[in-house]
């Protein structure tokens, strides 16, 4: 469930006029029907120039105010503490206050200063209260939410598993940003095809090698689309192809830059607007080679897949609870330009390795993608799913 980002100071109030009607149902509901609050004439006599409303009333408030704004559904009312200095009249229209005085989310706890104050300024009640945020152990999207137009970013999208996985998430009805380096062409012409399922697609040329591009990158898709809900990094570099003693600190560190520090810019970015909304997904492009033995001349490749990894745990990790999903999808050999230069001859020994006895295709990450994207995966999160055609 969707925690706001509470901190003390912050103020909630609720304007209310005690109209007669509404003293009458409280009493009704109450049973208090002390002439002192419904008759004039008793007023007076008790030398009151008007009844006086309930007490109690001001608690009812409060505890609107506790249940829908502060800290909101789900809260619980620990204790209390009111003390009233003088009362509220029939008639009057006064306010009710609460303002944080301190709140800890570990222990799901926020005690609160509470304040009635009359149309005049004058002060009617002082008092305290402590609430527990309950936990909602089996929840669902909000209704609103489940029907919003989602908008994905993905990267490397002009070719291969992006291209693909921009397909899959525009057919199943989101808003796509289409991130390229340096292929404008093809990215145009996939921002058409993809408007033919009655989305919007945008092509956005960017390079990932650029530090701070990944942050810059989200605040254009939030800037042209509104928000992100869904982030797919599947961009890549063209890989060193080199022995590990020969890899230099200048090659690991690009694959570093593509495939981590981006990952953090972009997670970073997204993540505030994600949590504002209640749902995010964050799917990672990995590789087979984090299973088992890695082949040889991919050092810096599967070293940095390996790091966003780890990344990936931590963000599934401390975004979990903002109801933000994190999870890698991580395909066998595929065939996309990536590959091209892989011998025809090894191609076919992997293919026959495979128990499908194919290489894997971009569709079948977009597929993945697709769902982890979906309503459907929002219980999967911090997985590192590996996509090999068989077991790995």
């Amino acid at each position: 469930m969707h925690e706001p980002n509470f901190r003390p100071g912050m103020k909630f109030h609720e304007d209310v006029q005690l109209t007669p009607e509404w003293v009458e149902a409280f009493a009704a509901f109450s049973g208090d029907r002390n002439p002192l609050h419904l008759d004039s004439e008793a007023a007076l006599a008790y030398g009151y120039a008007h009844p006086v409303a309930h007490g109690a009333i001001q608690s009812a408030v409060v505890s609107k105010l506790i249940g829908m704004k502060v800290p909101g559904p789900g809260a619980v009312w620990m204790n209390q503490s009111m003390e009233w200095l003088r009362p509220a009249f029939v008639g009057e229209t006064i306010r009710v206050e609460a303002e944080i005085a301190s709140y800890s989310s570990g222990a799901e706890v926020m005690t609160l200063n509470l304040k009635a104050c009359n149309g005049r300024g004058e002060t009617l009640m002082l008092g305290t209260a402590k609430v527990k945020l309950a936990t909602r152990i089996a929840a669902q999207p909000a209704a609103s939410e489940q029907k919003a137009v989602r908008v994905a970013l993905v990267t490397g999208a002009s070719r291969g598993i992006g291209a693909a996985a921009a397909r899959a998430l525009a057919a199943a009805g989101c808003h796509v940003a289409v991130a390229y380096k340096s292929d404008r062409e093809k990215a145009e012409r996939l921002c058409l095809e993809l408007a033919e399922h009655g989305i919007q697609a945008a092509g956005i040329a960017v390079d990932l090698m650029a530090t701070g591009a990944g942050a810059a990158l989200v605040r254009q898709v939030e800037d042209r689309f509104g928000r992100l809900d869904i982030l797919v990094h599947a961009a890549t570099q063209p890989l060193p192809g080199k022995d590990v003693l020969e890899t230099t600190q200048a090659e690991l560190r690009d694959c570093l830059r593509m495939q981590v520090e981006a990952t953090q810019e972009m997670a970073q970015a997204a993540a505030a607007g994600m949590a504002e909304r209640g749902f995010g997904r964050m799917i990672f492009l990995g590789t087979s080679y984090l299973f088992g033995q890695p082949p040889p001349k991919l050092c810096a490749y599967v070293t940095a897949k390996q790091a966003l990894w780890g990344l990936a745990r931590c963000l599934a990790a401390e975004l979990g609870p903002k109801q933000i999903t994190v999870n890698l999808v991580s395909p066998g050999m595929t065939v996309t330009d990536l590959t091209a230069d892989v011998p025809q001859r090894l191609k076919e020994v992997e293919a026959r390795r495979v128990p499908l006895r194919r290489l894997a295709l971009p569709e079948d990450s977009a597929g993945l993608i697709a769902f982890l994207a979906g309503d459907g995966a929002a219980y999967l999160n911090g997985q590192n799913l590996p996509l090999t055609g068989g077991p790995v």
